[in-house]
């Protein structure tokens, strides 16, 4: 059983997003290098496919749970796709699905938002944005949302 997220407060004021499809970061993204290694640690994680998004902007990759690993009906956006990262110029954003309850730390300690559908009434609470990492610290606790969602879509804990 897993414990709720509790995060550290994002440094400064949250980047401006667009309050429309494609819901996108517009502000305060992080750097080639940074995003490369959020990309290389995602993508790393087990029994994951690296595809094309079956729902986001032409791209974005997509985090994609093997067809043969048991999962989570809840966790998935399409298919067995459960989180995706946008591609530039929304360098490094993501969107991905988490427990309701992990939604409420995640928007509190500014991270990320619901998505534009989520506020819409169109999609479940669960779907956010996270904000792109923009150094070292902030990629250590983008990965601590990303495993949180990987655990809701495999019932597997990365961290301890």
């Amino acid at each position: 059983m897993h414990t709720s997220l509790i995060l550290p407060k994002r440094p400064g004021p949250a980047p401006k997003t667009l309050g429309r499809l494609p819901h996108s970061q517009l502000t305060q993204h992080g750097p080639d290098d940074i995003v490369d290694a959020l990309h290389t640690w995602c993508f790393g994680l087990p029994n994951i496919n690296n595809e094309n998004s079956g729902i986001s902007v032409p791209g974005s990759r997509a985090l994609v749970l093997q067809d043969d690993m048991p999962g989570n009906e809840a966790a998935f956006m399409i298919g067995r796709e459960f989180a995706h990262i946008h591609p530039k110029p929304d360098n490094g954003s993501m969107h991905l699905v988490l427990p309701v309850e992990d939604v409420a730390e995640v928007k509190r300690t500014t991270w990320g938002e619901d998505h534009y559908l989520v506020t819409q009434g169109q999609w479940p609470v669960g779907l956010v944005m996270i904000f792109s990492p923009r150094d070292e610290s902030e990629l250590m606790v983008v990965k601590q949302i990303v495993a949180r969602s990987y655990e809701f879509a495999t019932g597997t804990q990365i961290f301890d």
